[in-house]
């Protein structure tokens, strides 16, 4: 035997005892990651659910782990009983190279019942990003598709497509207010409402879309206390990128928002608005202006807007301002609304 086929030789001993290793490593992470979800489910058995499923399978070697949780099913009961019915396979996948970034397919139907109401929708994908040491996801993305609402109205509430994007810092300097702490994306597309909900325009909401950044310590709850420590301390949320588009009309807008000593929003918005006059016309044929207010609504509106109406796309900057629990339009003001429930407390 030469020299070189004695190195080759070695070459492919070492790769097959490192091969041989790595299938080790895998099977054990494999092993050991059936077994977390194991005692998840019986964690979640233990606190009163009732759990089934049709068995646990894993897969995806080398690169990946993959659990595939077939015919799942979930139930509890108690003063508000429910139930849930998944697809016929749900998959859990963890990647080698990226063992915090959990991938959730979920595909398919999912129903969720309870007193003779019902929610039916399909997810596509999640993603879950986890913080070695911390409680709770670092980063969750989420898509639902085709769900309906049944039960609650008398026609169903119809949702094409959702989207969700959540982010959050656990490392942040208590003092940092510049830095977001948390952020929030928020996508509704093709959204349709029952004849109970009273659309102000139509029953079609074509999208619907924001992004929320928050600035300052999280709080623990949406409670007075963990409101105020968060207020205190100098948190703000800020509104970027609104989107509406709810025929005939169109909002574009940022704002923010913050809480004064009584946790009272302050909350500055400004609006870029198209369609403004078309939607009062639409308001007075639904019957919720009446016809001898139309020019008068539509009058204000004109003096109100921060400027006249683009003449090439029709856009109108309205200023609108939430100060505690009144709503004003420029300096007239328009609503007001109820209480936060953490004051009531």
């Amino acid at each position: 035997m030469t020299r070189n086929q004695r190195r080759l030789g070695l070459i492919l001993a070492a790769l097959a005892v490192s091969a041989g290793i790595y299938g080790l490593w895998w099977n054990g992470a494999a092993n050991a990651a059936q077994a977390e979800l194991e005692r998840w489910i019986e964690a979640r058995r233990a606190a009163g659910f009732e759990i089934a499923h049709d068995g646990i399978s894993k897969s995806g070697f080398p690169m990946r782990i993959e659990l595939a949780v077939a015919n799942a099913r979930a139930a509890k009961g108690g003063r508000k009983p429910f139930s849930w019915q998944g697809p016929p396979e749900i998959q859990v996948e963890i990647r080698s190279l990226a063992p915090l970034q959990l991938i959730l397919n979920a595909g398919g139907r999912h129903v969720l019942e309870q007193d003779g109401k019902s929610i039916a929708a399909s997810f596509g994908k999640a993603s879950i990003g986890l913080t070695e040491g911390a409680f709770g996801p670092e980063a969750l993305h989420a898509e639902i598709e085709d769900a309906a609402a049944e039960g609650i109205w008398t026609e169903p509430l119809l949702l094409g497509r959702l989207t969700l994007d959540l982010a959050r810092r656990f490392d942040m300097a208590p003092d940092d207010l510049q830095t977001p702490s948390a952020s929030l994306s928020l996508g509704f597309e093709q959204l349709t409402l029952p004849p109970e909900v009273n659309p102000f325009l139509n029953s079609a909401v074509a999208r619907l879309s924001a992004r929320l950044s928050l600035k300052g310590p999280l709080p623990e709850a949406l409670k007075a206390e963990p409101l105020r420590t968060w207020s205190e301390a100098g948190g703000i949320l800020d509104v970027l990128n609104f989107h509406l588009d709810w025929a005939p009309l169109t909002l574009d807008g940022d704002g923010a928002l913050a809480l004064d000593g009584y946790l009272l929003p302050i909350a500055p918005f400004g609006l870029r608005a198209k369609g403004v006059f078309e939607a009062v016309d639409a308001l007075e044929g639904r019957g919720l202006v009446p016809p001898e207010n139309a020019l008068l609504v539509k009058m204000a509106l004109a003096v109100l807007a921060q400027e006249p109406p683009d003449p090439a796309t029709g856009l109108m900057r309205l200023p609108l301002t939430l100060q505690g629990r009144d709503l004003f339009l420029g300096a007239a003001r328009i609503h007001r609304l109820p209480m936060p429930p953490w004051v009531e407390e």
